[in-house]
């Protein structure tokens, strides 16, 4: 490995009128055995090396640049740091390595692999000796893009999708800017700093340090990607957001979607519950998926043979008031005389799917009550409703709000579909897929040799 060091002397001459006669360059060329004993070097110009005619130049009009120059301790890793080495670096000798490629291109601008891959490393290098190839290939591909049906609609997204979203509407909104606009976000923007800059008691190095520590960028990446995103979002509001419009019947039909056309004793919803409801919501599950959200009814059954000299017993205490499950306890019914939890939808108590006698008798008591001893067949039965969930209510504000968001969102996103392949052109969507195809490879290969 040869290294080449230049050193440039000249001496600039300002208002000179006469003309620069010699500019002289010297090299000197370093081999590797000259770091071997890590020793510093000095490289000296020979003053002489340095003619000019200054005849007609003044004093004060010399601006001589420096004519020395010293390297010290200069060692081969200096100029291969380490970090960029094993980063890139196959872990098997001889094996080889995509170290960059081109993966695809947005509005004419190239897209590479490392970008798409450095911010996910670490989790890449993690899984990649816990995955078989075929499964971390999978992982990495649903990382770069994936698609959820949400409530009707497609929600997209990963790394390389969001990554191509981003460009494409960052540019349209550069493109559409005024200069009033720009001056109004350089503004902006020199406000954040100020205001980032009084949390941390006024000082621009104590900020700078935050931001890398808490972010991991400079202070000009985090504004950076504070502009884009301001850029991005005023756009949306322009282009995407008018477009997007949920109707109160919008709302009422999910809610149909769970609940029942036959009346069930009604019990109030309790709070852990509606924060179930909620949660699921929060990660796009459809209302009409959310078991809380459902109705469920859960009944309890007692059955002995026309036989067993226990049915008076048990007659007696479930006419004395003892609960039912205690009673069913004491006759060893398993499961504490649980028959089962039935789902409760459009059809109410009589969808749930059981014996139509069984239904009859249930709708002749009311919630808490047992349906008094009855022969079936060569059994004798005692049933109850042990516990009632109902269909979250359309008047429930709360989930009534959050339904409204989950909705306008997954509009937001079809519109915002919509505008992007206004922009790049139809078959958009399948580049992005080949383009997440193209890093996965490219992954697979870097991180499992």
């Amino acid at each position: 490995m040869l290294r080449r060091v230049v050193i440039i002397g000249v001496s600039f001459l300002a208002g000179c009128t006469s003309q620069l006669e010699v500019l002289t360059e010297e090299s000197n060329v370093i081999q590797v055995a000259d770091f071997a004993n890590h020793t510093a070097i000095e490289i000296i110009i020979d003053e002489d090396a340095i003619k000019v005619d200054a005849e007609n130049a003044t004093e004060q009009d010399a601006l001589p640049i420096a004519e020395v120059a010293i390297v010290e301790e200069v060692l081969i890793e200096d100029f291969v740091t380490e970090e960029a080495a094993n980063e890139f670096m196959p872990e098997t000798v001889g094996v080889p390595i995509t170290v960059e490629a081109l993966v695809g291109q947005v509005n004419g601008r190239p897209v590479y692999a490392n970008n798409v891959l450095a911010p996910m490393a670490d989790q890449l290098r993690a899984e990649s000796v816990k995955m078989n190839r075929s499964e971390f290939a999978d992982s990495i591909r649903k990382l770069l893009f994936f698609e959820t049906e949400s409530m009707g609609g497609t929600i997209r997204g990963g790394r390389i999708y969001e990554l191509v979203i981003t460009e494409l509407l960052l540019s349209e909104a550069l493109g559409n800017m005024s200069k009033e606009q720009s001056y109004g976000v350089f503004s902006l923007l020199a406000q954040m700093r100020d205001n980032l800059a009084s949390t941390q008691g006024g000082s621009r190095t104590q900020l700078r340090q935050s931001i890398e520590d808490e972010a991991g960028v400079t202070t000009e990446e985090f504004l950076g990607m504070q502009r884009d995103q301001i850029l991005i979002d005023a756009l949306q509001r322009q282009k995407i957001w008018p477009k997007v419009n949920v109707t109160w019947r919008d709302i009422q039909r999910e809610f149909e979607k769970l609940s029942s056309n036959t009346s069930v004793p009604t019990k109030e919803m309790d709070n852990a519950r509606t924060e179930e409801i909620l949660k699921s919501m929060q990660v796009g599950t459809p209302l009409k998926d959310i078991t809380a959200a459902k109705g469920a009814i859960t009944l309890g059954k007692i059955r002995l043979s026309k036989e067993d000299d226990r049915i008076e017993y048990v007659t007696e205490a479930l006419a004395s008031g003892m609960p039912f499950q205690e009673v069913a306890d004491s006759v060893d019914v398993s499961e504490s005389g649980v028959w089962d939890s039935f789902e409760l939808g459009r059809g109410g108590i009589d969808g749930i799917g059981i014996n139509e006698v069984f239904i009859k008798k249930l709708k002749s008591v009311s919630y808490g009550e047992v349906v008094p001893a009855f022969e079936f067949g060569s059994g004798v039965f005692w049933i109850t409703v042990l516990d009632v969930q109902e269909p979250v209510s359309l008047y429930n504000r709360s989930i009534q709000i959050a339904l409204r968001n989950v909705l306008r969102w997954v509009q937001f996103n079809k519109e915002k579909g919509r505008f992007v392949e206004s922009l790049w052109g139809k078959g958009s969507l399948e580049e992005v897929k080949a383009m997440a195809d193209r890093v996965t490879n490219i992954a697979v290969r870097r991180y499992q040799q």
